[in-house]
């Protein structure tokens, strides 16, 4: 008990201590306010949006409808906008304001450090989050309480203003250099996207709390480096603080003073690979919030993650980012984002976005959100001075929501988060050892109970040593599993068999096991389903419709099922217009039902829906890609009233439209 008390007063003491001291050192005169509005601007086709860009208007990932879209603006680039004679209305006055009024009633919920859910982690005290310098003494924190884990934060070099960033590293040996895959997670290098830094710090606490408790947990910190710098831009970050304490605080860039007025730098767009490569994905003018800098790596930010990068090994860098909601949520992107092709290695790269997003239903970003100059390119594309780094870009966020989410959503991001960050750190066996298990099949795909055996095949390559298969039996898609058949490899494809002894339709996944440890079964297989129904084909269905006159998607339907149960089904848009470059991701809306989403290279995209359930409806929109630039098609209801048993087609379908996509 004595033990105890004085840890937790020497904890106190160098919470109180740190907190104090900072508070000293970023003592100034507070800034003038930052005030930004949501502004809709009034079009009349995508080549409005480039000439908006090009004058020097910074506006993050938008959503065009219409004859509009909405964007973030800040005095100067709503000045241009005037100038610029193209029409305009204020939605939001005052984005910060409305936030705080918005969060009133959660902020008075925040109990600063009560833990969560038992970890170390807890609220801060900037709406929820937590301010710099509550980040740094979180940091001291974790070194005091597991010092075998994790090293004592380093200082890797300081900002425009002089603050250092601060990286740690995570081990069961940290303070030791060892043969160990890297994996470098980072986070506020945009200022007013603070939830990937509680990611980061949720994650952090994660491992340093389960090691020795959960087995995969301790399997990656006794066989992985894993590097965290939580703050890119502390001078932003707390520039935000000081202008608005409770939350809510709108400045993006880093505090360059530009000597024409104007601030700030986007550090997104200063990395060297591909700087400068259009003034679309970034721009020269200094009010615009995507101003990339008079050259690349000019800013001691960017410069501080080059050679953090280049004097480590990295095979994974993972660089956090928060949505505003406008547009873009809940996305994974790959490079590259310079001219949205696809990498030599794009096979690797939605092999490991496909194992991020298969619980938090996150998307694939792909082939969307124009950028040069971004962390993710440098990371993958220069090779001279480091090694190829898979570098990604998470967006955390929600539809609707705002880069500062409410008290409850925060926890909610982390949560979703944890599982993906877990799969960054296991993510260099997909690397070193492509592909990984790709092209799992079953054969039979539907079977007679009590009398036929499936065979299992699959092309696998381990992250790490294995030693057996497993076959895992789900009880429920939302249930743990549990091992019942171990399966013996006895070639490259083929791994084993499985006798069916039950009249119900059954589910299993193929399990790895290393060392008696199973490794997360998403990062072998999706669901495999042994089915005792026999084929049915729905045929197709076709609609008309868009937000622009000259361009229609049509999706077709595919479906192996019996009478009442659709399972595997396969849904293609094809569109027939030669205007529209490609279609990318998708997103539908179903009832308690399963999706596996794949991106699409060309004109079309398949989207597996797992084991729909008919009759019933599920709603439709897809993504339309026009010269780099990204079209929401409206949301579309399709309903399936029945299926015909003699024909083995549909009876009806109705094609309703749904409510708008904000």
């Amino acid at each position: 008990m004595k033990t105890k008390l004085v840890l937790s007063l020497s904890i106190g003491l160098l919470l109180f201590t740190s907190l104090n001291l900072m508070a000293q050192k970023d003592s100034t005169k507070k800034p003038d306010y930052y005030k930004v509005s949501k502004v809709r601007i009034f079009i009349n086709d995508q080549s409005d949006v480039f000439e908006l860009r090009k004058q020097g208007l910074g506006f993050e990932h938008i959503k065009l409808h219409d004859n509009y879209f909405d964007a973030i603006l800040d005095s100067f680039q709503i000045e241009k906008l005037r100038k610029s004679g193209y029409l305009y209305e204020i939605i939001i006055d005052d984005v910060t304001k409305d936030y705080l009024e918005r969060t009133k009633d959660s902020r008075e919920k925040i109990k600063l450090n009560k833990p969560c859910k038992g970890l170390g982690f807890g609220f801060g005290s900037m709406g929820g989050f937590y301010t710099f310098n509550e980040v740094v003494a979180q940091l001291d924190t974790m070194r005091l309480l597991y010092p075998n884990l994790i090293t004592v934060k380093d200082s890797t070099g300081s900002s425009i203003e002089g603050r250092t960033i601060w990286a740690v590293k995570i081990s069961d040996n940290p303070d030791v250099n060892e043969n160990e895959p890297q994996v470098f997670y980072n986070a506020l290098t945009h200022a007013r996207e603070p939830g990937g830094m509680m990611a980061i710090m949720y994650f952090m606490y994660y491992l340093l709390e389960n090691y020795g408790v959960l087995p995969e947990v301790t399997y990656l910190v006794d066989n992985r480096e894993l590097y965290f710098m939580p703050v890119i831009n502390p001078d932003g970050y707390i520039y935000n603080e000081t202008i608005s304490p409770n939350g809510g605080g709108m400045w993006y860039k880093n505090r360059r003073d530009n000597g024409d007025g104007s601030i700030g730098v986007n550090l997104n767009s200063n990395f060297g690979y591909q700087w400068g490569y259009d003034d679309i994905g970034s721009s020269p003018v200094t009010t615009s919030n995507f101003y990339r800098g008079t050259g690349p790596f000019s800013e001691p930010e960017t410069q501080v993650v080059r050679d953090y990068c280049i004097n480590h090994n990295f095979l994974i860098g993972v660089n956090y980012h928060t949505t505003s909601g406008m547009a873009y949520w809940r996305v994974v992107f790959p490079p590259w984002g310079y001219n949205l092709e696809q990498t030599s290695d794009s096979t690797i790269y939605n092999q490991l976005i496909r194992l991020v997003i298969a619980l938090n239903n996150y998307s694939n970003g792909a082939g969307i959100g124009r950028n040069n100059g971004d962390v993710a390119d440098w990371m993958y594309g220069e090779t001279n001075e480091k090694n190829k780094i898979f570098g990604i870009i998470p967006e955390i966020g929600e539809k609707n929501g705002t880069n500062w989410p409410s008290l409850e959503r925060i926890l909610l991001n982390c949560e979703e988060n944890l599982y993906p960050n877990l799969v960054y750190a296991w993510a260099p066996g997909i690397i070193e050892n492509p592909p990984y298990i790709s092209n799992a099949s079953i054969n039979p795909s539907y079977c007679r109970p009590l009398l036929d055996t499936v065979k299992i095949f699959a092309i696998e390559t381990n992250p790490d040593n294995h030693s057996s298969y497993v076959i895992a039996k789900v009880l429920n898609l939302n249930d743990s599993l549990i091992s019942e058949f171990q399966l013996n490899q006895n070639d490259s494809s083929f791994i084993g068999s499985l006798f069916l002894n039950s009249a119900n339709e059954e589910f299993y996944k193929i399990l790895l096991q290393q060392n008696g440890i199973d490794i997360p079964s998403k990062l072998i297989y999706n669901n495999l389903k042994f089915t005792t129904a026999g084929p049915v084909v729905l045929d197709s269905i076709s609609y008309r419709k868009g937000l622009l006159s000259n361009h229609y998607l049509r999706p077709y339907v595919h479906n192996w099922s019996n009478v009442t149960t659709i399972t595997n089904a396969k849904l293609r848009f094809i569109c027939n217009d030669p205007w529209i470059a490609s279609i990318g991701q998708s997103d539908l809306s179903l009832p308690n039902i399963s999706t596996n989403s794949t991106v699409g290279i060309s004109t079309w995209l398949a989207v597996k829906v797992i084991d729909s359930l008919f009759p019933g409806y599920f709603n439709l929109r897809a993504e339309i890609k026009v010269d780099g630039w990204t079209y929401w098609e409206d949301s579309t209801q399709v309903i399936v009233t029945g299926v015909e048993e003699a024909l083995q087609q549909p009876l009806t379908f109705k094609l309703e439209q749904n409510y708008p996509n904000p």
